[in-house]
């Protein structure tokens, strides 16, 4: 990390689903091994560098978060950042790309850590992403006192609020609105055998909250076997290939269809040979697939019951509406903790300057002293009882001005004072205080 150079700006600059399209955004997807070559690096330019960076990176947000000196542009370092990937020289970052500082960049990562900036409101994934962001400039030592401070609160503030609000506990999203489904339906889900017929993004959410939930029997179908056994792997499950599937449908409780093919991959002549010698009866198919993705007449079979992605819009509305009425706490979470935050900065700000002050008087001080001391050379007086005398002195002097300093930075009134200060008693503010 590099040396500090007076009070620290707190910047972020970012693109994110609302201001950049899904095409931009995959030209910025980049991997930790990635992420970690460019927080080691100084940012590709003359002069002063950031003191501090952290890059959170995923499918929906790309964002630099940075303290750094006045003197240093932080649009200089984001777009440094990111032309340095050769992929994006050609495009206009600005028109896709917001800014915001101090205050407003804690409020934007709270947000953001909360789940109230995500696709999916109150969505759970992106406070695990952020802490990950954190720990990767850990790693590489890209990050020190502010932007530390900044993503404990953020990550605080995210548990904070799915704990203490229900902005995560409802269901938003079709796949977790789908596996409830089953849920209800399933006497004791955990113990069925499952099949996942799709591994595309809707077949990975489902298996995932299958996995999440502790689904023990997770099977997964593919026509590219390849993905299947990568999401296999990933869940604890099994892939097979696609000709497996009328042998896994006789065998299984439940299937989640989510190919999204243009037409059924699902008929009931199939399901129904299927279950001709199926040892459970009963089976339970959730099609997430539009258009259809299971024949109308597979729901006439006995003891065959289909329900569409119709029968998941009633969940994923009731849902919808729990998370936005948490909306206000999560809110009122976030404000709270965005003023513990500025405080903090402003403070922070003063520090040096205190620092300057007692050092100038400290100075002054050694200077009194050994003068007075050589004038008094042949005379009965202890140096230590000096020494200590005067030291005292100075520290009660600097007492009352240092702490009312740091309270007015703390309440926000400090304008101008840190600067009158710097003036009236020549002090010299190093790197390092």
């Amino acid at each position: 990390m590099e040396g500090e150079e007076g009070p620290m700006r707190v910047v972020v600059i970012g693109m994110n689903y609302k201001t950049a399209p899904l095409a931009l955004r995959e030209r910025l997807a980049l991997s930790d091994s990635r992420i970690r070559d460019l927080l080691s690096k100084k940012v590709p330019e003359p002069g002063p560098q950031p003191a501090e960076r952290v890059l959170l990176s995923t499918c929906n947000r790309v964002e630099v978060y940075m303290a750094l000196p006045e003197n240093v542009n932080p649009w200089s370092v984001f777009t440094r950042h990111v032309h340095s990937l050769d992929t994006l020289a050609d495009v206009d970052l600005a028109a896709h790309t917001y800014t915001y500082e101090k205050g407003d960049t804690a409020r934007h990562l709270f947000r953001v850590a909360s789940g109230l900036d995500s696709m999916i409101l109150g969505e759970s994934q992106i406070l695990g992403q952020v802490a990950h962001a954190y720990q990767l400039a850990q790693e590489v030592g890209s990050v020190g006192p502010y932007l530390s401070r900044l993503f404990q609160m953020a990550v605080h503030v995210g548990k904070r609020a799915r704990s203490e609000t229900d902005i995560s506990r409802a269901h938003v999203s079709v796949g977790s609105a789908a596996v409830h489904l089953a849920r209800a339906h399933v006497p004791d889900l955990t113990q069925a055998r499952v099949l996942v017929l799709g591994a595309g993004q809707m077949g990975r959410l489902v298996a995932r909250y299958l996995h999440a939930l502790g689904v023990r029997d997770i099977r997964l179908v593919n026509r590219t076997f390849a993905r299947a056994q990568v999401l296999a792997q990933e869940v604890a499950g099994r892939a097979f290939p696609w000709e497996a599937l009328d042998r896994l449908l006789g065998e299984v409780d439940v299937v989640f269809v989510t190919t999204g093919a243009a037409e059924p991959v699902l008929t009931r002549d199939q399901v129904a040979r299927a279950r001709t010698n199926a040892r459970h009866a009963r089976l339970l198919v959730v099609d997430i697939g539009v258009p259809r993705n299971v024949a109308a007449d597979v729901n006439t079979l006995a003891h065959v019951e289909v329900f569409h992605i119709d029968a998941l819009q009633d969940i994923v509305a009731e849902g919808v509406d729990v998370r936005r009425r948490a909306v206000p706490q999560v809110e009122r979470i976030i404000e709270n903790a965005v003023a513990e935050y500025v405080r903090w900065l402003d403070a922070r700000a003063v520090a040096p300057t205190i620092s300057a002050l007692y050092r100038r008087a400290e100075d002054l001080r050694q200077r009194v002293l050994h003068r007075t001391l050589r004038r008094y050379a042949d005379r009965p007086i202890d140096p230590e009882v000096v020494d200590e005398v005067t030291r005292i002195l100075v520290e009660k002097l600097l007492q009352i001005p240092a702490r009312n300093l740091q309270a007015m930075a703390r309440n926000g009134g400090v304008q101008g004072y840190d600067g009158v200060l710097r003036e009236l008693f020549e002090l010299e503010v190093r790197s390092n205080d």
